[in-house]
């Protein structure tokens, strides 16, 4: 039996809800699982999926208008049927409202009984007859009720952006999380040069561009392909990552021959900058708790001509101890955050996250610090890097970091940093924002050991 996009989408949102995996890995597993899926199928499955996390809360909100059944009392699959169902009604314009609401309800029949598909049928079609009365939340009522509505943010986010930002910028920064990001690849300058590869994919991304503040990266505005199919990747010419990433390696600014440690490796996109930085010589320490990140990290590596990265499988808020008493001379902590600031990335973000995962994220990467700072040789140097804009996880925990550690002082990067990112820096922070620099959100310092 072949697959059905919805059906694929469904599975996906399903288990999302379930809070197991992350979305990029439930999207790769179900396209290994749904192999036989032709390609506009494939971009089929992903709109729907990524565009009900985007839009989520208008959704709702149009399920609580037609709904006589409350929202918490329907199962978590009906009410991933029925945004489905709602946003192909309401933003997908190429599918006809017959086979917006007759494939929904086919979604339901196979596993429930007829009076569930009888209700998907009704609440879908009441929303495509009264669709042009849908109320909204008005603004003038509540400004923040609004936004979130507006927006389809959590309210307690837009409340706090707001607060922070004021509305107009909060508004623009929820707005610019609902965008579909363009590709940034980073360039491989141990094989060649970034003019050398953008005239290379000019001819298969006619809209191809340098970016802004990286020297080595390159955007690739409208190509939403496969980027392993580009000339060049395969045989390790570039890399993809965020030009916002693309500016944490610098701040380390590694030197040939230095000892280096990524606490916090992942897949290795720093990690593989680090190395590029430093011409393949040295030596580079890539740690992560997750094995199977480290083995894409080698492939990369492999596929990048990159030899001086040893790999170790090591939870970084345990001890170090193990690593035999090197001195390090450079020190990369990309730590595990909320990651509010990649949500146009990972739209599921804004509907995982709580406010009280600030604190416990804090809380640990506090831990990361305290692990690695006595590793790191006096002279040496140690950037603190999240993929979060929220003060809770940078300027407290660097502040708190810095009590508990008298002999690191924050480095201004304007000395590290390539020229134009340098309006980049706040405070001695590095802080990238999707709706100011069309980036991720990224916080970033550089701090020196006396």
């Amino acid at each position: 039996m072949f697959a059905n996009p919805r059906q694929v989408a469904l599975a996906v949102l399903d288990e999302l809800d379930k809070g197991q995996e992350t979305l990029d890995a439930l999207m790769e597993k179900a396209f290994r699982k749904h192999f036989t899926l032709e390609r506009r199928d494939r971009a089929l499955t992903m709109e729907l999926v990524y565009g009900v996390l985007r839009q989520r809360a208008r959704l709702d909100w149009t399920i609580d208008q037609f709904s006589k059944t409350p929202r918490e009392k329907m199962e978590p699959l009906v009410q991933n049927v029925l945004r489905l169902g709602i946003y192909q009604l309401l933003y997908m314009d190429r599918i006809p409202p017959s086979a917006a609401v007759n494939e929904s309800v086919n979604l339901v029949k196979v596993s429930h009984p007829e009076w569930i598909a009888r209700f998907v049928n009704g609440v879908l079609r009441a929303i495509e007859r009264g669709r042009a009365e849908i109320r909204w939340p008005d603004s003038k009522e509540d400004l923040s009720a609004w936004l979130a509505v507006e927006t389809s943010h959590p309210l307690w986010l837009v409340e706090r952006w707001t607060g922070r930002y004021g509305a107009d910028a909060a508004r623009d920064l929820c707005e610019s999380n609902n965008k579909m990001p363009v590709l940034a690849i980073r360039v491989n300058t141990l094989r060649l040069k970034r003019n050398q590869l953008l005239e290379f994919l000019r001819k298969e991304v006619p809209d191809i561009e340098p970016a802004l503040y990286s020297p080595e990266g390159l955007i690739l505005k409208g190509f939403y392909g496969n980027v392993s199919g580009l000339t060049g990747y395969k045989t390790g010419w570039f890399q993809v990552q965020d030009e916002s990433s693309q500016l944490v390696s610098p701040l380390v600014s590694p030197q040939p021959g230095e000892l280096i440690l990524d606490a916090c490796a992942g897949l290795g996109g720093k990690t593989t900058h680090l190395a590029q930085i430093m011409r393949n010589l040295g030596r580079i320490l890539a740690l992560d708790i997750h094995g199977g990140r480290l083995e894409r990290l080698k492939e990369n590596a492999t596929r990048l001509g990159i030899q001086n990265i040893e790999v170790i499988k090591k939870d970084v808020t345990q001890s170090l101890a193990d690593l035999g008493g090197k001195k390090i001379d450079r020190i990369l902590v990309d730590a595990p955050c909320t990651g509010l600031g990649v949500i146009r990335r990972n739209p599921d973000i804004k509907w995982r996250r709580k406010p009280e995962d600030l604190p416990i994220m804090a809380e640990r990467q506090g831990r990361l610090l305290d692990e690695v700072a006595p590793l790191l040789n006096p002279g040496g140097f140690l950037v603190y890097a999240t993929c979060s804009l929220e003060p809770e996880e940078n300027e407290e925990v660097i502040k708190n970091f810095l009590v508990r550690h008298p002999d690191f002082e924050i480095e201004d990067p304007g000395s590290v940093l390539p020229q134009k990112a340098g309006e980049l820096v706040e405070d001695n922070f590095l802080r990238t924002y999707p709706h100011r620099h069309g980036t991720d959100g990224f916080t970033a310092v550089r701090m020196r050991k006396g």
